[in-house]
């Protein structure tokens, strides 16, 4: 698969923060906030992906983070961080300004293929309807997009975000994308599936609740079928006692 890697030297961040980089996935999807970071022990540099704060906690009560995207496997985030790193070297050796763009496989042209995973979600407090995985290439795992609804009751397909420092004209604060499609072409053909897949799993999710309701029914249906013969019996051995 086809990848552009842009990397930039972070001079006034944390100690360990060095570099942001971002990712773009066969001219097709961005993946961005990719840090290059520096780990004091070792003194050596590594590529982290960017994360969110969950509400769960680990075993020491601490606070457990997920990634919004990560490679779905060794070898691939392997080459993928070694790629980052080696952009980065070359953009510190030879001071090639503030920005420094490499692409990998360009021969590939191709739209990277993808699959999407929706779970319904169902919270009349809020307007996320459905929460979406999705791999690419089989290669890249991207989560926390949601399928949202508007006010007028439209659905629509959310990228993660954050919020970042600025505010905008009307002092609001402003959340950038953390990944998003850079192509109309691309972003409506993933629009489109995720939408999909979302009416299908709540339909699945419907059928399921309907499904259990009508053995539900047949459980007691059966039952009260089956308590009139177990009343008959003792009447039967009053009769026999009679005699």
């Amino acid at each position: 698969m086809k990848y552009n890697i842009k990397v930039s030297e972070v001079k006034n961040g944390s100690e360990n923060l060095k570099g942001l980089a971002t990712v773009v996935l066969g001219d097709s999807f961005r993946l961005g906030n990719i840090m290059i970071m520096n780990d004091p022990k070792r003194d050596q540099l590594f590529v982290a992906m960017p994360s969110y704060k969950t509400n769960q906690v680990n075993d020491k009560g601490e606070p457990v983070f997920n990634s919004y995207f990560n490679p779905t496997s060794k070898e691939f985030y392997n080459e993928l961080s070694g790629n980052i790193l080696d952009a980065f070297n070359e953009l510190k050796e030879h001071q090639a300004g503030n920005r420094y763009n490499v692409t990998i496989n360009e021969k590939d042209t191709t739209m990277p293929e993808f699959e999407v995973r929706v779970t319904p979600f169902e919270n009349e407090n809020s307007n996320i309807k459905g929460l979406v995985s999705m791999k690419i290439e089989n290669c890249m795992a991207v989560n926390n997009l949601t399928v949202k609804e508007s006010r007028e009751g439209n659905l629509y397909v959310d990228m993660p975000s954050y919020k970042a420092k600025q505010l905008d004209d009307q002092g609001k604060a402003v959340y950038k994308d953390i990944c998003n499609p850079v192509t109309a072409k691309f972003g409506e053909k993933l629009n489109q599936a995720i939408l999909s897949s979302y009416e299908a799993a709540k339909e699945n999710t419907r059928n399921s609740v309907l499904g259990k309701l009508h053995e539900s029914k047949d459980s007691v249906e059966a039952k009260r079928s089956e308590a009139p013969e177990k009343e008959k019996e003792p009447r039967q051995h009053e009769r026999d006692d009679a005699r």
